[in-house]
């Protein structure tokens, strides 16, 4: 089972630590109850398997059903080691009544446990959707995009490389007033596809706001964002959208530097190098201002 951080980072959904130490301390004490205190079992009994189950109960609220049979194999083994073994090994008579019983009654509360923890992982992970991604486009949203840029942001400032490149549709209000905004909205999700595929894993990108996109690029410089940038714009420029149309795309490309003191500055200098871009004539890429370069990266010429 695999969870998505906020700041776009994937970990797998394990059992905490904590977790694994309450349920190991379960079966301890629920085996040394049985093993120091045999003629007490009867007694015992109903605490014991309340330990038991008390592992079954952990494994399945973190990890859904897979937990549940996880927990449900433990109190199974953990019930024939008390219960069945001893029993046998002393010639004594098995109440298979009674460890049907228990079993039922493991079984019975395990999975409908799992049932409960599986549903609210569902429902944990629709509002974590719906927190940090786009309705439209289902890419990251403006409130994921802030997460995760200022989570490397601090990281450029111990060292490692940062670019960011903004993206706009070009004469938007345009296409969506001639075509519809349905077919607007065609477009949108089109040009989110076309991020989605294009964007490494270790990077970001996502709908900043209207027909504005960010895209993060860890460990990236300025060449390495260009040639990025330039094969989204180019894939946008091939595409035919409604009725034949087609729709291009600018981008505005900026390096984190020294002198910039948070992550809206950098934003704030790629979408200057995108208002360049967008003021040359569109469907190109610019670096942001003060880069060596000069001209845009890359142009339909």
């Amino acid at each position: 089972m695999i969870d998505r951080r906020p700041d776009g980072t994937e970990t797998e959904n394990i059992v905490p630590l904590r977790a694994l130490v309450l349920s190991l301390v379960s079966l301890v004490v629920a085996g040394l109850a049985a093993i120091v205190w045999p003629e007490s079992l009867d007694e015992l009994a109903a605490l014991v398997w309340l330990l038991a189950l008390v592992p079954a109960f952990l494994f399945a609220y973190h990890r859904g059903w897979e937990g549940a049979a996880t927990g449900l194999l433990i109190a199974m083994i953990l019930m024939i080691a008390i219960e069945i073994v001893p029993a046998l090994i002393v010639g004594t008579e098995v109440d298979w009544r009674i460890a049907g019983g228990v079993a039922v009654t493991f079984i019975a509360a395990t999975l409908g446990l799992g049932a409960l923890a599986e549903k609210l992982r569902r429902q944990k992970t629709s509002a974590l959707q719906l927190a940090f991604r786009d309705s439209l486009t289902g890419l990251p949203n403006r409130r994921m995009l802030d997460i995760f840029l200022a989570h490397h942001f601090a990281a450029s400032q111990r060292g490692q490389a940062l670019t960011v490149a903004m993206f706009d549709l070009d004469r938007f209000k345009h296409y969506n007033d001639t075509y519809g905004h349905a077919a607007g909205d065609e477009a949108l999700t089109a040009f989110g596809a076309i991020l989605e595929r294009q964007t490494r894993d270790s990077d970001v990108a996502g709908r900043y706001g209207g027909e504005e996109f960010l895209a993060i690029l860890p460990g990236t410089d300025m060449a390495g964002a260009g040639l990025y940038a330039d094969r989204v714009r180019e894939s946008l420029a091939r595409l035919d959208l409604a009725a034949g149309a087609r729709v291009t795309v600018s981008g505005g490309i900026a390096v984190c530097g020294p002198t910039m003191n948070n992550p809206s500055e950098l934003v704030r200098a790629a979408d200057a190098a995108l208002y360049q871009a967008k003021a040359a004539g569109g469907n190109r890429v610019e670096p942001g201002p003060g880069h060596s370069e000069t001209g845009a990266i890359t142009d339909a010429g």
